[in-house]
C-alpha cells in the first residue's frame, strides 16, 4: 500500500516537471483540520449572530425599562404632588369641621365628652395623613351633619311673622302677656313641616294651643307647632327634617289661621327668628 501521493507540477520554459510527494497521513490530517476549522468557524459565526440578536434584544429591553423607569419617576412625582394637595385639603377640611363643631358647641348642640383619664403621644407625622384619616374626617363630618339635622333650622311654614317672642299687648283683652314663640301667618291647610330630625313627644289637643305637635330633638332642643287644623303624626314616631307634621289652622286660643311656633332648650324659650335664617 502506497503511503505517499505524488503530485506532478509541470513547469514552462522547457524546465523539467517537479514531483511533490505528500504522505497520505499528512493530507488526511490537513483535510480533517480544514473540516474542523470550517465547522468551528461556522459554529462561531452562528453563535456570533445569536449574540448580536440577543444584544439587540437586550438593548431594546433596556430602552423599554428606562422608559418605564422614567414614567414611574414621573408618576411618583405626580402622586407626591397629589398627596401634598390631599394633605392640604385634609387640613382645610379638619379646620372647617373644628370650626363647625365649635359653633355647634356654642349653640349647645355638640355632646360633650365625659371627663375621664386619657393620654398618649400626639403624633402628627405624614405617615398617617392617608385614607384612614380621610375616613375619620368623613365619619366626623357625617356625625356633624347628624347634629346639624337635629337643630331646628328654617321655616316650618312660610309666611309673614305676625307676633314675636316676648311681651305683647293681649289680643283678647286688656293688659299685656308674654308670648312664648312666634306666629307665622299662613292659610288654613298649609303644610307644616318639622324643622329638624326628632321624635314626636306629643300630638293632640294641648289646652289653649289647640291641636299641637311637640318634637324632641337629639340636640336637646324641643320644638312646638300649635293651632293646627289637622295632625298627621303620632307620639313616638321618628321624624325627619322637612317631614309634614300637620296643617295650619286656628284651633285653641287664636284669632285666625296661623302657626304658633316655639323653640325650647333646657326649659328656656329661645327666639325662633334666630333659627329661621343662617346668619
Amino acid at each position: 500500500m502506497r503511503e505517499y501521493i505524488s503530485i506532478i507540477v509541470v513547469q514552462h520554459e522547457g524546465k523539467p516537471p517537479k514531483t511533490i510527494r505528500i504522505r497520505k497521513s499528512y493530507l488526511k490530517a490537513f483535510f480533517i483540520f480544514a473540516c474542523t476549522f470550517l465547522f468551528i468557524s461556522l459554529i462561531a459565526y452562528i453563535f456570533s449572530l445569536s449574540l448580536l440578536s440577543e444584544k439587540a434584544h437586550l438593548s431594546d429591553r433596556l430602552k423599554k425599562l428606562e422608559e418605564q423607569s422614567r414614567k414611574m419617576a414621573q408618576k411618583k412625582q405626580e402622586l407626591s404632588k397629589e398627596r401634598d394637595l390631599l394633605t392640604q385639603k385634609l387640613k382645610s377640611l379638619e379646620a372647617s369641621l373644628m370650626e363647625i363643631e365649635s359653633y355647634l358647641s356654642q349653640r349647645g348642640v355638640r355632646r360633650k365628652v365625659a371627663s375621664v383619664a386619657v393620654g398618649g403621644p400626639s403624633y402628627q407625622g405624614t405617615a398617617y395623613l392617608d385614607v384612614s384619616r380621610l375616613e375619620f374626617l368623613e365619619n366626623r363630618a357625617q356625625a356633624v351633619l347628624t347634629d346639624i339635622r337635629s337643630i331646628p333650622l328654617g321655616y316650618p311654614v312660610y309666611g309673614k311673622i305676625n307676633s314675636h317672642l316676648g311681651w305683647r299687648k293681649n289680643p283678647f283683652g286688656k293688659g299685656y302677656e308674654f308670648h312664648t314663640g312666634i306666629d307665622i301667618d299662613a292659610p288654613v291647610g298649609a303644610l307644616v313641616r318639622a324643622t329638624a330630625d326628632g321624635v314626636v313627644y306629643f300630638a293632640g289637643k294641648y289646652g289653649e294651643y289647640g291641636n299641637t305637635v311637640i318634637l324632641i330633638h337629639p340636640s336637646g332642643y324641643t320644638t312646638l307647632y300649635a293651632h293646627l287644623s289637622e295632625i298627621e303624626v303620632k307620639p313616638g314616631q321618628e321624624i325627619k327634617a322637612g317631614q309634614v307634621l300637620g296643617k295650619v289652622g286656628s284651633t285653641g286660643r287664636s284669632t285666625g289661621s296661623h302657626l304658633h311656633y316655639e323653640v325650647i332648650l333646657d326649659g328656656k324659650y329661645l327666639n325662633p327668628l334666630d333659627f329661621l335664617v343662617l346668619k
